[in-house]
């Protein structure tokens, strides 16, 4: 192929030095123009067959589809769904992230953006606003929770495609917005210049006692450490000697942040993580024995949604004896994703590494090209597997163990060192049932339309959030109310037994939240799902879990 298209350039540089010569030295001036347009002939086709040389495969068959194919085709769209087949066809994780979405993509890792500051769900082919950031151009002007957007900017939000419109008006730097708020029924206008946001990874945090601390960490974006530092602070200037980090449902992020966290609570020297891959040298990270709490006593709350950079902490804390992880087993993604910006403004989000425990563990579950399948490995779970003690699990290779000489489990996430069972759903229909209306956001909008007017009342029935979580109930016509939305928006969803109760549960932890904000829904669903009371067995056998002090090493019981 080389010799191929050196062979055809120098055909080519050997006919313009002939043809040179002609022009030059020809007797016949009125034959020049004709050498020239030869001239020009020839290296304009040869030009043109070393491109096509040049050309790859995959050009190729994308050029024929454009020129031959039977019906009108889309270039780039074609390009863009080849390279997300592409990309499945590695792994589950690397990916492909369009031009348009490059900046929301970048906003989610940098914990910052620049909008008005408003959190929003397509409702009956409305764009509803369920939160409105504090100090936010939003909050300033005068949006409220619960108002409905009818136009913004040019476009009015009435169909299917409102939520691409809205977004679409944020392209300008003043957003006119025209809502109408139901507590009034009026139709109100806006002008709001678009402003700086931040996205807080730390905003839940709290004494649970007079010694027992409580960090709820939603992600790890750039600023997730600073954030979790000051929560930190705050609660140790409270007397705090005792913490839960809560990493339930923390899909992951940036590496640095994960690894600055658990800087904090390593000694000197303690080896945090490690990646290696085919194409990248081993990195090993090791904690500096600068953190802020390298002595109090710990306990990791995780579950099946704990992913990634949530993983690596989990797996720092576990193999070195650091903290007790309990509730269920994490996700199970130990790939390393490094970004790489192309010439057009998208970006290719590629599997570089994996990453591995202190102890040399990797995390990472098995996959096929089947993405959904591997995604939906969370709801085939084996609980009886999940909890047995590993020292009885016949298919556990025992060569894994902590700093203390605990057999640990490999592959397939972390195991928690103390299975909690209160903290799953009784059925996997009722988990995805849950999961499903959460993320809806029904809830929320069911308070803001139907029940806002009573959210003071309640409030000042019960002042103290310790006596609504003991007395107030969510009555018969509240259930009813809100079945008869989820029928009429989502038709029949499949439930196991408990759902009543499950979803009794979490309207009243979005009723907590409007009120006592999200320190009261936290407070709320921890008390009434036992995680404080688990904890503070925990925190009773804490030495015992951890073989702290112990003279002789688990590892001989292997």
């Amino acid at each position: 192929m080389i010799f191929f298209l050196i062979l055809k350039a120098k055909m080519i540089l050997s006919l313009q030095t002939l043809l040179k010569k002609l022009i030059q030295h020809s007797q016949l001036p009125q034959y020049k123009p004709l050498f020239i347009f030869t001239f020009l002939a020839i290296g304009v086709y040869f030009g043109t067959l070393i491109n096509t040389e040049k050309k790859d495969k995959f050009s190729e068959i994308i050029d024929i589809i454009q020129n031959d194919y039977v019906d009108t085709t889309v270039g780039e769209l074609i390009r863009e769904e080849a390279i997300i087949h592409l990309l499945a066809q590695l792994d589950p994780h690397s990916s492909y992230i369009p031009p348009q979405l490059t900046a929301i993509n970048e906003s989610q890792i940098s914990g910052n953006y620049d909008g008005i500051g408003v959190e929003y769900i397509l409702y009956k082919d409305t764009v509803f606003i369920y939160k409105v950031h504090p100090q936010s151009p939003a909050m300033k002007v005068g949006i409220k929770e619960g108002d409905r957007i009818l136009k913004a900017n040019e476009f009015v939000l009435n169909d299917s495609n409102a939520q691409d419109n809205f977004k679409k008006s944020f392209e300008k730097e003043i957003v006119n917005l025209t809502i109408l708020r139901r507590k009034t029924n009026k139709t109100l206008s806006f002008n709001i210049k678009k402003g700086p946001i931040t996205i807080n990874s730390s905003s839940v945090f709290y004494m649970v006692n007079s010694t027992l601390g409580y960090i709820k960490l939603e992600r790890f974006s750039a600023n997730t450490h600073s954030e979790f530092i000051n929560s930190l602070k705050n609660l140790l200037s409270k007397g705090m000697k005792e913490l839960i980090i809560d990493l339930r449902d923390n899909g992951g992020g940036l590496l640095s942040e994960a690894v600055a966290i658990a800087n904090e609570f390593l000694p000197k020297n303690a080896l945090i993580t490690y990646t290696e891959g085919n194409k990248r040298s081993k990195k090993e990270y090791v904690a500096d024995g600068s953190g802020l709490f390298l002595n109090g006593k710990l306990i990791l709350l995780t579950n099946q949604n704990t992913a990634s950079a949530s993983e690596i902490l989990a797996g720092a804390f576990q193999d070195n004896d650091r903290a007790v992880i309990m509730g269920n087993r994490t996700f199970g993604k130990g790939l390393v994703q490094e970004p790489f910006r192309l010439r057009d403004g998208s970006a290719l989000r590629l599997t570089t590494a994996r990453y591995y425990t202190p102890s040399g563990r990797s995390l990472q579950k098995n996959y096929s090209k089947n993405i959904e399948w591997y995604k939906a490995e969370i709801f085939r779970r084996d609980i009886f597997q999940d909890t047995i003690n590993p020292v009885f699990d016949s298919s556990q290779i025992k060569d894994f163990f902590s700093i203390n000489g605990r057999l640990l489990t490999v592959g397939q996430g972390i195991r928690p060192d103390v299975f909690f069972k209160e903290i799953l759903f009784d059925s996997l229909l009722n988990q995805r049932m849950i999961t499903f209306l959460n993320h809806s956001k029904l809830f929320d909008v069911y308070i803001l339309d139907y029940y806002q007017n009573e959210l003071q009342n309640i409030k000042k029935t019960f002042p103290k959030m310790s006596d609504f979580n003991s007395k107030f109930e969510v009555s018969q016509r509240m259930t009813d109310q809100i079945f008869k939305m989820i029928r009429l928006n989502y038709g029949q969803l499949y439930s196991g037994k408990n759902s009543v109760y499950l979803i009794q549960k979490n309207l009243k932890a979005a009723i907590a939240d409007r009120i006592y904000g999200e320190n009261g829904k936290s407070l709320f669903l921890n008390t009434s799902e036992g995680v404080f009371s688990k904890s503070f067995e925990v925190l009773k056998n804490y030495n015992d879990l951890l073989n702290i002090g112990s003279k002789k090493s688990r590892r001989f019981d292997y």
